[in-house]
């Protein structure tokens, strides 16, 4: 999953590198209707309450309401999903849910899932860890959920920004977010996530350092690149140009002096990458874009393949990373913990839906789950 920081990547004169994200769109019915509808799926959930417990549910299966609605107008035709009797199960165990739970974020995390239902559910495996998140929103600790959204961050998310500094601010900016309570130590909120079918703990096995992890994943920031003046910057230059590609597409490596490289944050990225070409016409200026074609991938590939690889480099470059990465307040934050954490888990499917909803709740600006297809 990439986020970004809306920074067009820059790969030439009159060029640029940048990706692409699409859009899902979908069809409904009116707001009125689907006020009517919760009445009467909320009409059936509340039979299992005393009258006694009736005044305090429905003021929570409200604030649920007040939280879904308005998510669902912004979504084209996500109305619809109220004429679908496989939603409306899901509606009433949302209600029911809400009424149990004295958390005020539960309610916005309900209707984030109410609304993932939407745009995933078309997946039975999506359904199935959609409805079982409905059902444990209110047993999860605050804590623990805060804990295994940064897990899932960690594991899912990537700056697209080729800039090192650009990409480590927009993590830097998206954790600030997620890690909103005093992350938990120990092994009790694991052992909880695990008990509630979120994680499935790995005893055997330990998660990789921040140190060791993240270089290596984000391996475009954390490479020296190319000395300028060698022999490998002048067979890199002589590679760009001919592929037709500018010699600005090599840019000063920000941590290190006396480098280039790509403005790429890892290898894989190459071939997805497009170039957007400039040009005036008549007096307008015109974008044209592209992407890149086999010739261009092979030539920048084998620019990447001419980076410094000797050790001594590499480390000075990797130390030079993760001191830009402790720059960050809420960086360092999660480099201690997360080197704190005493084994491996694997966040399973029900784990995944909670944790990216909460992230989603957190920051409005994170992409939709990608879920099974």
């Amino acid at each position: 999953m990439m986020i970004g920081d809306k920074q067009a990547q820059k790969a030439g004169d009159n060029s640029q590198l940048m990706q692409a994200g699409t859009i899902n769109i979908y069809n409904g019915i009116d707001e009125k209707r689907a006020r009517e509808i919760c009445a009467e799926t909320y009409a059936v959930a509340r039979r299992d309450f005393t009258a006694e417990a009736y005044a305090c549910a429905n003021e929570r299966v409200q604030q649920l309401e007040d939280s879904l609605l308005p998510k669902m107008q912004q979504i084209e035709g996500a109305l619809s999903a109220f004429a679908d009797p496989s939603f409306q199960l899901l509606l009433a165990s949302a209600q029911r849910t809400a009424a149990a739970t004295e958390r005020d974020t539960d309610y916005d995390m309900l209707s984030e899932l109410l609304v993932c239902r939407i745009t995933k559910g078309q997946v039975r495996k999506n359904r199935a860890g959609i409805s079982r998140a409905v059902e444990i929103i209110d047993k999860i600790d605050d804590d623990a959920l805060c804990a295994l959204t940064v897990v899932h961050a960690v594991n899912k998310v990537m700056p697209l920004s080729g800039s090192c500094k650009s990409g480590l601010k927009v993590l830097a900016d998206l954790f600030e977010k997620l890690i909103y309570m005093e992350l938990p130590l120990g092994t009790d909120w694991i052992d909880h996530l695990d008990i509630l079918d979120t994680v499935r703990i790995n005893f055997a096995n330990s998660f990789k350092k921040i140190a060791d992890f993240y270089p290596a994943r984000l391996s475009g920031y954390s490479a020296a690149g190319i000395r300028i003046d060698s022999e490998n910057h002048k067979n890199a230059l002589s590679i760009l140009s001919e592929a037709g590609l500018y010699s600005s597409f090599l840019v000063p490596n920000e941590l290190l002096d006396g480098y280039v490289k790509l403005p790429i944050a890892r290898k894989e990225e190459i071939k997805n990458l497009t170039i957007t070409q400039n040009f005036v016409v008549n007096g307008n200026l015109i974008h044209q874009e592209n992407r890149v074609n086999e010739k261009e991938i092979e030539a920048l590939e084998a620019v990447w393949n001419l980076y410094n690889t000797d050790a001594e480099v590499k480390k000075v470059a990797v130390s030079a990373f993760m001191d830009e990465w402790d720059s960050y307040p809420s960086l360092k934050k999660l480099h201690i913990w997360w080197d704190s954490l005493p084994f491996a888990f694997d966040i399973t499917h029900v784990g995944t839906v909670l944790a990216h909803t909460n992230a989603r709740r957190c920051d409005k600006t994170m992409p939709e789950l990608p879920l099974s297809t």
